[in-house]
């Protein structure tokens, strides 16, 4: 419990510049305010905290870890409010962070399913590409295909993200389909920019790795799907945005007996909030809901 009222005023002064505006502001003597955030600078070993005659900022190393400490004193508070009221619902905010095309194609509907059963959370979605760290972020959880893994930050896995070979009937009946992942590399190629133009296959002899030239490349999916539709190449690309038109035929499967690896989707969660209440039940829905279950499936790519 020090250590928290401890954190808890180095945040006060942290927002107010000032530790007699700060003690002010958590009814305390400015003394004992003083007291709490030196004992915090001895516990971690480092200084938090710039002092001068005529301000006080934050360090580097404050800089940097205030964000987490916000996060760890504000989750507490939630969490006794929430013990105390004795609430029966789940109640609060939280901040989702998902990519372009995954939370326009499959998590739109999802999410807004979420919000519908739980009329106590209220929910901010941010649709950003590439990885982040969601304890610097402020962000309860942040939904990613990438490895990147940070300090502080636990990984829930989700869902395999799928992934298939495709062309438009028009490409292949114009350049020829291959037969083996090699001869890509006379080919047109959609290469989506967060992985890159080395495309990887499961083969009878084990993996078979190619570099592809991009005729196209892009980090928005959904206007390498209607480039391949167009037959301007032969994309490596989600199925859960190709599903559809493999079904009317608009696309078809290039290489079926070369299986691609699949990436997997995961969830990044700062550890203080994984626990808490409305956190874990996102992730438990996205979870059940997400993936290949089919009610996570979009019938058409506009929702």
């Amino acid at each position: 419990m020090d250590m928290l009222e401890n954190m808890r005023a180095f945040v006060a002064v942290a927002k107010s510049g000032s530790f007699t505006a700060a003690a002010e502001t958590l009814d305390l003597a400015t003394s004992v305010l003083t007291k709490r955030v030196s004992q915090l600078e001895r516990a971690v070993g480092t200084a938090l905290l710039h002092r001068t005659t005529r301000r006080v900022g934050l360090t580097a190393e404050g800089e940097y870890h205030l964000a987490r400490i916000t996060t760890a004193v504000s989750a507490y508070d939630e969490t006794i409010a929430a013990i105390r009221k004795g609430t029966q619902r789940l109640e609060g905010s939280i901040r989702i962070k998902v990519p372009s095309t995954l939370g326009l194609v499959r998590l739109n509907r999802l999410i807004r399913q979420f919000v519908n059963e739980h009329p106590g959370i209220d929910v901010e979605v941010l649709l950003l590409d590439g990885p982040l760290n969601p304890s610097a972020e402020g962000i309860d959880i942040a939904i990613t295909a990438f490895p990147a893994s940070f300090a502080g930050v636990t990984d829930e896995f989700l869902w395999p993200l799928r992934r298939s070979l495709v062309a438009s009937p028009e490409y292949l009946a114009r350049k020829g389909t291959p037969e083996h992942p090699r001869q890509l590399a006379a080919h047109h190629c959609i290469v989506y920019q967060p992985t890159g133009a080395s495309w990887s296959f499961l083969g009878e002899t084990g993996v078979i790795s190619v570099t592809v030239p991009p005729r196209l490349s892009s980090n928005d999916m959904l206007m390498l799907l209607d480039a391949t539709k167009e037959g301007m190449g032969i994309g490596l690309l989600s199925d859960y945005i190709t599903a559809q038109d493999l079904k009317t035929g608009a696309l078809t499967c290039v290489l079926p007996d070369f299986a691609v690896p699949d990436l997997w989707v995961k969830a990044m969660v700062p550890v203080e909030r994984l626990h808490l209440p409305r956190v874990a039940t996102l992730l438990r829905f996205l979870r059940l809901n997400g993936g290949d279950n089919p009610a996570a499936s979009s019938p058409e790519i506009n929702d």
